[in-house]
């Protein structure tokens, strides 16, 4: 353990202890790169003090800026949770403060605390998600990308090809759990299916469909507030990570319910999006939906992979299930069967749309 992760480790005990926030409980969370603490009604959300290929929070203010800019990105996104950036601070006594007037040794994003159990991972896994839900899931990502800006889309075009040779290193370093012929060939075809598309994707960028967004929009980065999905936790580290096709960002979410089994659902955000975003090109841009939501599968099987490191023993078996299950849906998302066309007729009011929307989850390809 190097010095700076010795100076955190002390900030991190801290910021455990019930005393620190004189509250009757504080529950740790640790993900790859972050540790968030909940006590009474705030949480503080710390940066790791790690480096990987695609983030470096390796010194205090290289993560003083990723908390700056967190707080920034999702002041957007969900202003009712941000509360600010606080140092957490070594005070003259030698002793830590949280918003202390002592030298900083650390800083955190300061949120209001929610239900953790109304993340939408947390609802999917409980009750579900329901066809209401569904189609508020759909409203909400179409809401949000309106406010969000158009980026040079050549310079995320660029990136893509750096995401995919990073899920191809990090799979290959763990043989025993990615098979090295099966990550040879998700390899092979993410790259030449990114050739193929990228004179769609290009027109798509021109005509100001590549957008800086969320970013990291699964279910666990969503929360019910008042029955209104909100979504919490943006990519702050790196804006290239954050951009993307408008469609990219949609497929994170559709990917994720796909992969729970949740294609009904998938099913009604999809249509909802469409229905309420009414842009034609989009209907040419499906092509790339496949493409997108294989690319987005395989980032969550080597950020899963990432969390393995830091999480007790006993947890490590289903992270690594998880990790595994992602990167099979990787491969089979980027080989869809072909579109099926079907025709329902009858007379009017006898449930044709019902049928329709019944029916629409179990055709082949996905969503």
């Amino acid at each position: 353990m190097d010095e700076n992760s010795q100076s955190q480790a002390a900030v991190l005990q801290y910021l455990g202890g019930r005393d620190t926030h004189g509250a009757s409980d504080v529950r740790r969370i640790d993900t790859h790169a972050s540790v968030i603490f909940l006590a009474g009604d705030r949480a503080y959300k710390i940066k790791r003090a790690v480096r990987y290929p695609f983030l470096d929070y390796s010194t205090l203010e290289k993560r003083r800026a990723a908390c700056l800019n967190e707080l920034d990105v999702n002041r957007r996104f969900a202003p009712e949770l941000y509360c600010g950036v606080v140092p957490i601070t070594l005070q003259p006594d030698g002793k830590l403060a949280v918003g202390g007037a002592g030298e900083p040794v650390e800083w955190a994003v300061e949120m209001v605390r929610f239900d953790e159990k109304r993340t939408l991972d947390q609802v999917a896994e409980i009750e579900g998600i329901s066809d209401a839900l569904a189609d508020r899931l759909g409203t909400a990502v179409a809401e949000m990308q309106k406010q969000a800006p158009a980026v040079d889309a050549e310079s995320w075009l660029a990136v893509l090809g750096q995401f995919i040779e990073q899920n191809t290193n990090a799979f290959r370093t763990e043989p025993a759990l990615f098979p090295p012929d099966a990550v040879a060939r998700l390899d092979q075809e993410t790259h030449a299916a990114l050739r193929r598309l990228r004179p769609l994707l290009e027109s798509r960028g021109r005509a100001g469909l590549v957008r800086r967004g969320h970013g990291d929009l699964h279910l666990g980065n969503i929360v019910l507030i008042n029955g209104r999905p909100l979504p919490f936790d943006a990519v702050e580290f790196d804006p290239l990570i954050a951009a993307g096709d408008v469609l990219y960002e949609l497929a994170f979410l559709l990917m994720d319910l796909i992969e729970r089994r949740l294609e009904r659902a998938a099913n009604i955000v999809f249509n909802r999006y469409f229905m309420d975003t009414r842009r034609p090109e989009d209907f040419d841009g499906l092509a790339a939906l496949p493409f997108f939501m294989s690319l987005r599968a395989a980032i969550r099987a080597k950020v899963t992979l990432a969390r393995i490191p830091h999480v007790e023993p006993a947890a490590r078996s289903s992270l690594q299930q998880a990790a595994q299950a992602y990167f099979a849906l990787s491969l089979n998302l980027l080989s869809p069967p072909p579109p099926a066309l079907i025709a329902i007729g009858g007379l009017s009011g006898t449930g044709k749309s019902v049928l329709a929307r019944d029916l629409a989850p179990l055709i082949g390809p996905h969503p």
